[in-house]
């Protein structure tokens, strides 16, 4: 299939249309859990997420990729990736029900057990959109997956809002998560028509699992660096700290999870096609990280600016509740845009076959981030265990770095060419923002402004430094697609 930046960036405009309906529903649920919920009942649902999630791991083992990334598919292919995708959930299904019970000797809440149980249901749910997912991905129809993401979306937060409203608790969240999961399978099924059909060749499943093994080792390494904080926070610290770090964690990474889910959806087949072409690969590469460095400082500066209001005008109520996951969530704010500038190499890693590099980098972050846990959890504070977590993220650059400069001659200089300006701008957007008099942002639109207003003073000040490109790439390529 031919590979082209017009089409590659319509396709990355259909997941950011996908991707921002989203944000609404979740914006909007996440104001209404907040709102309702205790920091102890967020502290059950994040913890039982994290063993889920932990789970999901083993329910995919990198089969999904593996589709996607072949040269060539057949049936029988296609057949033996779901059946051995069904076994593989059916597997971390049973698994979660076996660690139910043992649950409680972690995180000290009953319902625990059975809220991990309701949400292994995930694993069996999902096994009916895996087909027309990865066929769509494959054939990089990203229009055609707008729909059931926005369909997931809003099945969640319109059942997360009701049920929280008519008091169910955190059991809305656990319900509404299932429900979203069935709707984005069913929704799936109506975009792209696909038989169920069982069926396993052995040596095609050996092909997937060579691929797969090593990014499930990298996926487990990587889930760990991303939840190891949690799960000790919340086995240490009780479940009140951990639904103030939770918070913290969720929105201070919202950005750069909500752009590897946009922009590196979308590269991965964009780079899997030009796997062999390194001048591509890197030409490919340092633009993506020039403007998910931008789109990431933007947001993420702004957040960190309006912090204080953020948390008590929009999530609190106009009540101090959740203020104590302040200092956490402006260094979260930090690790969010080195998350953002550092995950554009996971689609080129992938493309090229190099998983094994990818769990490297995580044991890496991972052994740092344990050891310096283990420190800071012993001073009870979210906020050193938030510092903790940024410095191991960053230091997955120390295995990258080489093979960059290996594999498409990108030094290190290239990627500061490129970023350089998010430091100088986030600074100039906190600095102005803070000459903002105290009491503006005490309503929704008075915050509402203040964030746009950072917004704008990063936007600008980034742009004067580079001199807009970001601006110019992406008018050129909108140009491109409205000519069509």
């Amino acid at each position: 299939m031919t590979v082209t930046k017009a089409r590659t960036f319509r396709n990355i405009l259909y997941t950011a249309l996908g991707k921002g309906l989203t944000l609404v529903c979740v914006a909007l649920a996440s104001l209404v859990v907040a709102r309702n919920l205790t920091p102890s009942d967020y502290g059950v649902v994040g913890f039982a997420g994290i063993i889920i999630g932990f789970l999901a791991q083993f329910s995919d083992m990198g089969v999904g990729n593996a589709v996607v990334r072949s040269p060539e598919l057949h049936q029988r292919d296609l057949d033996t990736a779901f059946t051995l995708k069904v076994v593989l959930g059916c597997g971390a299904f049973v698994l979660a029900f076996l660690i139910a019970p043992y649950a409680h000797h972690l995180f000290e809440h009953p319902a625990t057990g059975n809220v991990i149980r309701i949400l292994a249901l995930n694993f069996l749910v999902s096994s009916i959109g895996f087909v027309p997912q990865v066929m769509l991905t494959r054939e990089m129809n990203f229009r055609a997956l707008v729909v059931p993401g926005v369909a997931s979306a809003f099945v969640q937060c319109i059942l997360t809002v009701a049920l929280v409203l008519h008091g169910w608790s955190f059991w809305a969240v656990i319900a509404a998560n299932v429900g979203a999961t069935l709707a984005s399978g069913i929704v799936l099924q109506l975009a792209r028509k696909s038989a169920i059909r069982f069926r396993f060749d052995w040596a095609v499943a050996q092909g997937y699992l060579r691929f797969g093994i090593p990014l499930f080792g990298s996926g487990v390494v990587g889930f760990l660096i991303f939840n190891l904080d949690n799960f000790l926070v919340g086995a240490s610290m009780g479940s009140a700290q951990l639904g103030y770090y939770a918070l913290a964690f969720t929105w201070g990474s919202f950005i750069c999870g909500l752009l590897s889910s946009t922009v590196h959806s979308a590269l991965f087949p964009a780079f899997s096609a030009i796997q062999n072409d390194p001048v591509a690969v890197r030409r490919w590469y340092l633009k993506t990280v020039e403007l998910v460095a931008f789109i990431a400082v933007v947001a993420n500066a702004a957040l960190f600016a309006n912090a204080h209001f953020f948390l008590v005008t929009f999530l609190g109520k106009g009540t101090d509740k959740w203020l104590p996951a302040m200092l956490a969530l402006r260094i979260l704010c930090v690790y969010g845009i080195v998350r953002a500038v550092t995950e554009p190499l996971a689609p080129c890693l992938l493309a090229r076959g190099q998983t094994k590099k990818i769990l490297h980098a995580n044991l890496l972050a991972g052994s740092l981030e344990l050891a310096m846990l283990l420190f800071a959890l012993r001073s009870g504070r979210i906020e050193v265990v938030a510092s903790a977590v940024l410095i191991a993220y960053a230091s997955q650059f120390m295995i990258y770095l080489p093979f960059l400069r290996r594999e498409f001659s990108i030094g290190f200089g290239d990627i500061l060419a490129k970023t350089w300006p998010i430091i100088p701008s986030f600074g100039t957007g906190w600095l102005i923002t803070a000459l903002l008099p105290s009491s503006f942002g005490s309503t929704f639109v008075t915050l509402g402004i203040r964030g746009l207003f950072t917004a704008v003073v990063v936007g600008l000040t980034h742009g004067l430094l580079s001199r807009f490109r970001c601006f110019h790439e992406a008018g050129q390529m909108i140009s491109q697609n409205f000519a069509r």
